[in-house]
């Protein structure tokens, strides 16, 4: 198992702070408590901490230049943390739109029983589950395109030695009947269909698919229209596209009737190869 949460307990008021602690270890968390501003700061230095229970009122109202200070520094768990919970016992409608403004998890009007803390907090292990699944994903998006990039090189090179040994230019090269790709494309639709739509971890593939038909059908495909075909989250498709553009596995093409609009297209030499390749399933 890994190290429970660490949570930071920001607040002048010592039997508060005390009360706050002994609820957050009975529920599991590591606890540290700062009562200035200055004992924050240092506390901040842990990139361990993902959570920051803060009192507004801390050295007349530092809460919100703490948020923006920890925005900046580097944290284990990644951008945007620590997130925080902020109380007060003075409330207002500015401070509620401020905290509003600054992502605050919460804004607790004290006095307010422990099991208050629990609603905000549960919703925090669920702002880190999800990015730890996002990044899970990247790392998996990561990896199936360096393996794309590989096939291409790979089968480019192969065609390449074909040719040479046959003598066969490379404009003369078989490209892949469209009814085929087609065929290919419904197959990935109809394989996430049959467990309910949940994704299977092609986008990267399905991408590629449309590219190809859509260059022997002589169409343009647009970014936003490649993130629906990649069948995942827009922006989980916005950074799949981007790592692929960059791995020179496609090209961004702008658009000339539109500078904000940009096409895609798989990189020559990778859809030349991919081309060959799928070509060849037909005969299998």
């Amino acid at each position: 198992m890994g190290q429970p949460d660490k949570i930071l307990i920001a607040d002048s008021d010592f039997a508060f702070a005390k009360a706050c602690l002994n609820h957050l270890e009975n529920l599991g968390y590591a606890v540290v408590i700062a009562h200035s501003h200055a004992q924050v700061v240092d506390e901040l230095a842990d990139p361990a901490i993902s959570t920051v229970i803060v009192d507004c009122g801390l050295n007349g109202g530092a809460a919100m230049t703490l948020m923006k200070m920890a925005a900046l520094r580097p944290s284990s768990r990644g951008e945007g943390w620590p997130r925080f919970i902020l109380t007060t016992a003075d409330p207002t409608v500015e401070l509620a739109i401020e905290a509003l403004r600054a992502s605050a998890v919460d804004l607790l009007i004290k006095p307010f029983a422990m099991a208050a803390l629990d609603a905000p907090l549960a919703l925090i292990r669920d702002m880190r589950a999800k990015a730890a699944r996002a990044e899970s994903v990247d790392d998996k998006l990561s990896t199936l395109t360096g393996e794309i990039r590989l096939l291409g090189s790979l089968l480019q090179n192969q065609a390449g030695h074909a040719a040479v040994a046959v003598d066969v230019p490379t404009s003369m090269r078989t490209n892949p009947d469209a009814a085929l790709l087609r065929k290919l494309i419904r197959a990935e639709s109809t394989r996430a269909m049959a467990i309910g739509g949940k994704a299977l971890g092609d986008p990267a593939w399905n991408i590629l698919l449309d590219l190809i038909l859509a260059s022997l059908e002589d169409r343009k495909v647009a970014v936003s229209s490649a993130c629906i075909v990649a069948g995942v989250a827009t922006t989980t498709a916005l950074r799949l596209i981007t790592r692929m553009v960059d791995d020179g596995v496609l090209m961004r093409i702008p658009d000339e009737d539109d500078g904000r609009r940009h096409f895609l297209a798989i990189e020559p030499t990778v859809e030349r190869a991919l081309k060959n390749y799928i070509a060849d399933l037909a005969d299998l």
